[in-house]
C-alpha cells in the first residue's frame, strides 16, 4: 500500500493543481468580484473640539456635504450593500493647514467586508469652512403647532422657563436664524401643566434649519432642561352680548331697537374671569360710558363696529377662530314713528309661476311705521301684511318692491324693497315675460 501511495507524484500534484484551478473558475463564475457605486454618502466629522478649542467654528462648504464610493468585492458581499452600510468620515485633526483656502480635510472611507485597498471615494479631500465662533441670544416662543387640550378647555396662556436660549456656531449661520420655537403637544390637556418642549430653529425666510445645519450649533440647554407651562381656560358657550349708546340723536328722532351682531359669542378664561361674567348678568355689556356706541346728532340708522375684548375681564378671551369685532346696529327712528321686522317666511309671494323659484336674500324687512304713540305702542308684526308681485317676473338676482298693508291709523314712512333671486324649477308654467 505505502508503495502505490507514493507510485507517480507528479501526477498526483498535476491533479491536485487542476482541481483548485477547477475551484478557483467555478467561485469566480459564480461569485465574481465586481465593482459597485454608491451616491450621495453623507459626511460625518469627529473631533470637532480640536476647531473649537481655537474659538473657531466648523462647517462642510455647500456642495461637499456627500461623496460617492466605488468598491470592488465579491457579488455576494456587493449586492448586500446600501448608502447605510458605508461610513464617510472627516477627522479635523488631519486637516493639514488650517490658513490655506479653502481649508481641505481627507474623507476615510469605511465598508463592510471591504478591504481599504478596493474603496475609492470621490472626492478624496473636501472643503471645510471656519469662522471665528460666535454666540447669539433667542427668546423662546411656544407653540402648539395645531395640538388643542380637551373639549371645554383653550390653551390660556403659555411661558418658557428659561424664557431664552443661547445658540453658540458659525456667526454666518447665527445671522441667519430668525426665531426658536418650544413645541409642546397639548393634545388632550384637561389641567394646567409643565410640558417638555422640541426645539425648532427658523432663518429669515421661515424654513425651518435644517438637521445638517443644526449639528453646527450647540444650546446653552438641552430641551430636557426647558419647561413649557401651559395655562388651560375654560370655555363658556352663548353668551349674551349687549350694548347701550351713548349721546341723543338729532332732535325729533329717537333710539329704537337695538341689535348686537352676533348677539351672543364663545369665551375662555380663567376661573375668576368666569365669575366676574356671572357675577354682571352673565353678559358682556358695551357700556354707555365707554362711549363706543355714540349716536349723537343721528337722524338715520348707525352701524358701529366695536373691539369685544375691551370689554372682557381680565384673564378671558374670545375663543379661538372666533371674530373678535362685534356690530352694534341702532335704528334711528323720527318721533311718532316705530320699526317692526317682518319675517320672510310671513311675505306672501303673488303670481309665481310653478316654473319658477323664489328666494329671499334677507331674513326680514324692516318696515318704519308713523301714527300716534297709542297705535304704535300696540302695533306688531302679525298686524301688518307684506306682499312680492312676481308677475311678470324675469330669472336672475333682483330688486323688487314689498306691498305693505298696514292697520287702521298707521302710514308707511317709507317704501320697502328686498332682494330676490328667481330661478327655474323645470315646472310646465312660464311667466309672461320670463327670460330664457
Amino acid at each position: 500500500m505505502n508503495k502505490s501511495l507514493f507510485r507517480n507524484p507528479g501526477l498526483k500534484i498535476l491533479s491536485l493543481v487542476l482541481g483548485f484551478v477547477a475551484w478557483i473558475a467555478i467561485i469566480n463564475i459564480s461569485n465574481p468580484v465586481i465593482p459597485t457605486r454608491l451616491n450621495n454618502i453623507p459626511v460625518n466629522v469627529s473631533n470637532a473640539s480640536y476647531i473649537e478649542s481655537m474659538n473657531l467654528s466648523y462647517r462642510i462648504r455647500e456642495g461637499f456635504e456627500n461623496v460617492s464610493v466605488t468598491v470592488r468585492g465579491n457579488r455576494s458581499v456587493v449586492d448586500r450593500l446600501t448608502t447605510a452600510s458605508v461610513n464617510a468620515n472627516v477627522d479635523l485633526t488631519q486637516i493639514a493647514d488650517l490658513n490655506s483656502n479653502p481649508v481641505m480635510a481627507p474623507v476615510t472611507v469605511t465598508v463592510p467586508g471591504i478591504s481599504q485597498e478596493n474603496i475609492t471615494v470621490t472626492p478624496r479631500n473636501i472643503q471645510i469652512v471656519l469662522e471665528e465662533m460666535a454666540s447669539t441670544d433667542f427668546v423662546l416662543n411656544p407653540v402648539t403647532n395645531g395640538s388643542t387640550p380637551s373639549r371645554g378647555h383653550e390653551v390660556g396662556s403659555m411661558s418658557c422657563y428659561p424664557d431664552r436660549i443661547t445658540l453658540r456656531g458659525p456667526e454666518s449661520l447665527l445671522e441667519k436664524i430668525d426665531n426658536v420655537q418650544a413645541e409642546v403637544n397639548v393634545s388632550n390637556l384637561d389641567e394646567d401643566s409643565a410640558l417638555i418642549p422640541k426645539l425648532h430653529v427658523f432663518d429669515k425666510n421661515g424654513d425651518e434649519l435644517s438637521e445638517k445645519s443644526m449639528s453646527y450649533l450647540t444650546f446653552s440647554v438641552s430641551e430636557s432642561e426647558i419647561r413649557v407651562e401651559v395655562e388651560l381656560y375654560k370655555v363658556i358657550t352663548d353668551v349674551p352680548i349687549e350694548a347701550e349708546t351713548y349721546g341723543k340723536p338729532r332732535e325729533g328722532y329717537r333710539v329704537g331697537e337695538i341689535t348686537v351682531t352676533p348677539s351672543t359669542i364663545s369665551l375662555a378664561g380663567t376661573d375668576s374671569a368666569i365669575d366676574k361674567v356671572k357675577s354682571e348678568g352673565s353678559r358682556i355689556l358695551i357700556d354707555e360710558a365707554s362711549h363706543a356706541v355714540d349716536i349723537s346728532g343721528a337722524n338715520e340708522d348707525v352701524d358701529i363696529s366695536v373691539n369685544l375684548p375691551d370689554y372682557l375681564p381680565a384673564g378671558m378671551r374670545v375663543t379661538e377662530g372666533v371674530n373678535e369685532t362685534v356690530v352694534v346696529s341702532v335704528k334711528i327712528l323720527e318721533q311718532n314713528t316705530t320699526s317692526i321686522e317682518i319675517p320672510v317666511r310671513d311675505i306672501e309671494k303673488q303670481n309665481l309661476p310653478t316654473s319658477l323659484s323664489a328666494v329671499f336674500a334677507d331674513s326680514s324687512i324692516d318696515v318704519r311705521v308713523q301714527g300716534n304713540d297709542e297705535v304704535l305702542t300696540q302695533l306688531s308684526a302679525d298686524q301688518i301684511t307684506a306682499a312680492v308681485d312676481f308677475n311678470n317676473v324675469k330669472t336672475g338676482a333682483q330688486t323688487l318692491p314689498v306691498d305693505i298693508t298696514l292697520p287702521e291709523g298707521c302710514t308707511l314712512v317709507s317704501d320697502v324693497a328686498i332682494d330676490v333671486t328667481v330661478t327655474r324649477t323645470g315646472g310646465s308654467e312660464n311667466a309672461g315675460s320670463e327670460e330664457s
